[in-house]
């Protein structure tokens, strides 16, 4: 298989014309005519990531977040994106990105979480755009029993709550950034928002309208899709070998 047939792959069940206007979705590095047998999934392209799929004799690299996300100029090999991009050319691995295709696809980042939760009567958070779903738990679940089913179903270290509440039913969630989403959580009648990368006045605002917050850690929670990725790519393609990798671009705090 060429990589350009791997993306076409990609393309069937994450199409990259889902992808955001700002976003870069796509081959970053690499020839289309390049041949792939093995493929490594990480959530970041970074420099460890890339050497780790060489290591691993893969010929792509495949990640949720894209490697070149705005224009550059320069390619500092003192820099986290220069390290990646000089490592890549010189292992020959291709860098291939599937972002905001793979947050909104049908069986992507949301949808996978969802399912995970067990969340069913699923929909869309917003009609303006691709990001968020809200659905109902098979059953009422205290306050304590819904954060550990949430911290467990997508292997999180942490969760942050505000406004906590007695009883739930309705959950809303947006894997990764999802902030500007809280007013459509609870317009949807949700009980909780699930979401990374609330802001301390957005947090404010979300609350004193009667919202409950669930904040986990971006890349965590991204994370918990990356195995559906692998499932995916291996329903389409039964001769691709696939590995997850478990390659952290941001490492644990020390918490004290």
């Amino acid at each position: 298989m060429k990589i350009r047939e791997f993306l076409r792959v990609i393309d069937s069940f994450a199409p990259f014309a889902l992808a955001e206007s700002w976003d870069n979705s796509g081959l970053m590095f690499g020839s289309y005519d390049s041949d792939v047998k093995r493929v490594a999934i990480a959530l970041d392209p970074v420099a460890e990531a890339v050497i780790s799929a060489s290591e691993n004799h893969c010929e792509v690299l495949l990640t949720h977040h894209p490697l070149i996300f705005r224009a550059i100029k320069t390619v500092n090999l003192d820099s986290d994106l220069g390290r990646a991009i000089y490592e890549a050319a010189r292992r020959d691995v291709a860098i291939i990105s599937a972002h905001t295709n793979w947050d909104s696809a049908e069986s992507g980042v949301n949808a996978t979480l969802a399912e995970l939760l067990g969340l069913r009567d699923v929909s869309r958070l917003t009609l303006e755009a691709n990001y968020g779903l809200v659905g109902n738990l098979p059953e009422k679940l205290s306050l304590e029993e819904l954060l550990l089913r949430i911290k467990s179903c997508w292997n999180l270290s942490r969760l942050d709550c505000y406004n906590p509440k007695e009883n739930f039913r309705r959950v809303a969630l947006c894997g990764g950034s999802g902030s500007e989403f809280w007013r459509a959580a609870r317009d949807s009648g949700a009980d909780i928002y699930v979401t990374a990368d609330m802001k301390y006045h957005e947090i404010i605002d979300a609350t004193k309208s009667g919202l409950t917050l669930a904040i986990p850690e971006h890349g965590e929670m991204e994370r918990a899709s990356l195995p559906k990725l692998a499932e995916k790519i291996r329903g389409m393609n039964r001769e691709l070998e696939i590995i997850l990798l478990d390659v952290k671009a941001l490492r644990e705090p020390i918490r004290i």
